[in-house]
C-alpha cells in the first residue's frame, strides 16, 4: 500500500501553510509538525521500510543498508542488506532477547541480548532503535523542549523538522555510546505524506548518526513467518 495514497486524507486534513523562508519556525496557528506525525502515525499497526544509515564513531565510521519491519506490539525484523554485519537477521519478539542468524544459514541461529555487540551497530544501535513507536514516545516525553521549523528538501519533497535537544535527556533505547555525547535529535517529516523521511543524532555541530528512511509501506497485514 502506497503510503501517499494512505495518507492523502490525513494529509489534506492536517495542511501546514508553513511561512518564512528556509528554517522559520512554526506558527502557533498551524498544526504543529511533532502532532501531525503523531496522528499519522496512531493509524499504523504495521509497516516496513528500508534505511540507510551512516554512522561515526570516534575515526571510525560505518555505513549500512537495513530493512525493518514492525507490528505493534512487539514483533521486528531487521536484515542487513549491505554494509556493516551485512547478511544478518535479527528477530525480536518482545522483551530482552533477540534470535540472529546468517542468510542463507537461517538453520544456526544465536540468541542473545537485544544490545548483543555482535547484533548491534559501530554506535551501539540495534533492532529495538528504528521502532518509530518509541522514538514518537521519548520525543512526547519531552514534548516542551521540542523545536519545530520549517525543514531541508530530501529527495526533493518539502519537510518540517522536529528537533529535540538533549539537555539532561535520555531514551530508553539509546545506546550506552549516546549519553554525554548526543546533543541533538533531529527528525524530518514529509510534509505531504506527513511519514519521517530522516533521522539525524548530532554531537555538536558534527552528525555522527544520519538514517535516510524511504520506501514506508504500511498496514500491510504482516504475518508470523514476514517477521522471523
Amino acid at each position: 500500500m502506497i503510503v501517499r495514497s494512505l495518507f492523502l486524507g490525513v494529509a489534506l486534513t492536517l495542511t501546514l501553510g508553513v511561512s518564512g523562508g528556509a528554517g522559520a519556525e512554526l506558527q502557533t496557528t498551524e498544526v504543529p509538525a511533532f502532532d501531525r506525525l503523531q496522528a499519522t502515525w496512531s493509524h499504523i499497526s504495521d509497516y516496513s521500510l528500508t534505511i540507510d544509515s551512516h554512522e561515526v564513531l570516534g575515526n571510525d565510521s560505518a555505513e549500512n543498508e537495513m530493512h525493518f519491519a514492525f507490528r505493534r506490539p512487539d514483533r521486528a525484523r531487521l536484515d542487513i542488506v549491505k554494509g556493516y554485519r551485512s547478511g544478518g537477521t535479527i528477530v525480536w519478539n518482545g522483551g530482552d532477547r533477540v534470535t540472529a542468524y546468517r542468510r542463507p544459514f537461517s538453520f544456526f541461529k544465536l540468541h542473545a541480548s537485544v544490545w548483543d555487540k555482535n547484533l548491534t551497530s559501530l554506535r551501539g544501535n540495534g533492532i529495538l532503535n528504528p521502532n518509530v513507536n518509541d522514538i514518537l514516545a521519548c520525543f512526547a516525553a519531552h514534548h516542551e523542549l521540542l523545536r519545530q521549523r520549517e525543514g531541508p528538501p530530501v529527495d526533493g519533497k518539502a519537510t518540517d523538522e522536529i528537533e529535540l535537544p538533549y539537555r539532561d535527556v535520555s531514551c530508553p533505547d539509546d545506546p550506552p555510546v549516546d549519553p554525554g555525547t548526543v546533543t541533538l535529535d533531529v527528525i524530518d517529516i514529509d510534509r505531504a505524506s506527513g511519514m519521517p523521511v530522516m533521522r539525524k543524532r548530532y554531537a555538536g555541530d558534527e552528525i555522527v548518526e544520519r538514517w535516510e528512511l524511504t520506501g514506508f509501506t504500511v498496514n500491510t497485514g504482516l504475518a508470523d513467518r514476514d517477521l522471523s
